[in-house]
C-alpha cells in the first residue's frame, strides 16, 4: 500500500499492519503516484536509482536476451565478443543485487559503482564467516 503524508510517500505493508483502526474517511487517488506503479516491475516505490548497468557474459547472454530476468531490464547494445550490456532503470539495488549474485561469475555491475562496491562487501562478509 502506498500513500502520502506529509508531502512524502510512503510504503506500508499489508502484513506489518495491526491495530487498524477503520474510519469513514476516504482518499483521492494521486494519478502520479498510480502511473509510477502501473509503470514499474518494480517491488519498491521510492528509493529508486534512475540507473543500474549491468555486463552479462556471452555464456548467459541467452537467458537474458530471451525474457527478462531483471526488473526494468532493457538492452543497451550487444558487444562484439557477445557480452550485453543492459540497464535497469528506476530500480531498487535489493531487487538487482539477488539477481546479479545468482548469475555470478556471468554477471558484474558496471554502474553506479557504489552498488557493485556494496554487493562485493556482502560476498566478503559471507565468504570470511
Amino acid at each position: 500500500m502506498i500513500g502520502r503524508h506529509d508531502a512524502q510517500t510512503r510504503n506500508f505493508c499489508f502484513t506489518q499492519i495491526s491495530n487498524l483502526c477503520v474510519t469513514d474517511k476516504t482518499f483521492d487517488c494521486d494519478e502520479q503516484i498510480k502511473a509510477g506503479l502501473i509503470n514499474t516491475d518494480s517491488l519498491f516505490f521510492d528509493n529508486h536509482i534512475n540507473e543500474i548497468v549491468l555486463q552479462v557474459s556471452a555464456k548467459v547472454a541467452g537467458y537474458f536476451e530471451r525474457r527478462d530476468l531483471l526488473p526494468n531490464q532493457e538492452l543497451i547494445r550487444k558487444l562484439d565478443n557477445g557480452d550485453l550490456l543492459l540497464a535497469c532503470r528506476q530500480v531498487h539495488p535489493r531487487e538487482v543485487i539477488p539477481i546479479v549474485q545468482y548469475w555470478l561469475p556471468h554477471i558484474k555491475i558496471i554502474s553506479p559503482s557504489t552498488v557493485q562496491e556494496q554487493m562485493e562487501k556482502v560476498l566478503k562478509s559471507y565468504v570470511s564467516m
